[in-house]
């Protein structure tokens, strides 16, 4: 998922003219429209593959007020819902959230608190027996400041909803993030780095805590346009991750070209 920030074809589609309303009554208007869509080799989320490593097609759109409001939608297409015998016939997350977002002062340093749901439609066979829900809430709070041309940002994200991602009793799980934008040069080049550490409550869930990492990078190609490269990995233990003989935690590269608007 992405925000800002923060993740169908449908949402893509109802951008463009929800886009060019924008354009005509920005200069009037105390809200703002932007969206954005993207066509990926993986669809990879802190670190492990929602696809098992097939091509996801992402976007959403945002509104904002100019006090610091905002509230958007993200959508993907995923199967590790159906491949981990979750759901019986699910192949989407959407993705809800809402939050402020301003900054300290004259310290420079950017704040964004906000809520955060994932909702898998379909039908939930895995809950329906007993099991833990897929869907999953989750409060979160950032810091980031520039310096220079550098951008650096520290995260963390808790769960406040029983389930999540078929996890029982997982009230409380925290996943902290530390990401740094560097431009390349002079060039439209961006290298980004992250990190990211995912801990999980409830009983017999701490085997499935793990580090993950990424290096990406990104060519824009102008205002508009944007292609990049990845590459991400975890140490997420091989016995608690493997879904049906895929390990989901394994070092992946990958490809995207994304668009914003």
């Amino acid at each position: 998922m992405k925000l800002n920030k923060l993740k169908y074809a449908v949402i893509g589609a109802l951008m463009l003219p929800l886009t060019s309303v924008v354009v005509a009554e920005e200069s009037k208007s105390a809200f703002s429209v932007s969206g954005n869509v993207g066509l990926y080799s993986d669809y990879i989320f802190r670190g492990y593959t929602q696809t098992k490593n097939d091509p996801a097609l992402q976007g959403g759109f945002d509104v904002e007020h100019e006090s610091g409001l905002y509230a958007g939608v993200w959508a993907s297409n995923v199967n590790w819902t159906t491949e981990g015998e979750y759901m019986d016939d699910n192949s989407l997350e959407l993705d809800f959230y809402g939050g402020f977002a301003g900054s300290l002062g004259e310290t420079g340093i950017g704040y964004d608190v906000g809520i955060l749901k994932f909702y898998y439609p379909g039908e939930n066979t895995f809950a329906g027996a007993g099991g833990a829900d897929t869907d999953a809430t989750e409060v979160y709070a950032s810091l980031s400041k520039d310096i220079g041309p550098v951008s650096g940002s520290l995260g963390v994200y808790v769960v406040t909803s029983d389930d999540a991602w078929g996890f029982a009793d997982a009230d409380g799980s925290t996943y902290v993030t530390a990401d740094v934008d560097v431009p390349v040069g002079s060039t439209p080049l961006t290298a980004s780095f992250h990190v990211g550490r995912q801990t999980f409550e409830g009983v017999g869930n701490e085997p499935f805590d793990y580090t993950d990492w990424k290096v990406n990078l990104e060519y824009g190609i102008n205002d508009t346009f944007a292609v990049g490269g990845f590459y991400t990995d975890t140490n997420q233990k091989v016995a608690s991750w493997t879904v049906k003989n895929v390990y989901l935690g394994d070092g992946t590269g990958g490809v995207y070209l994304s668009a914003g608007f």
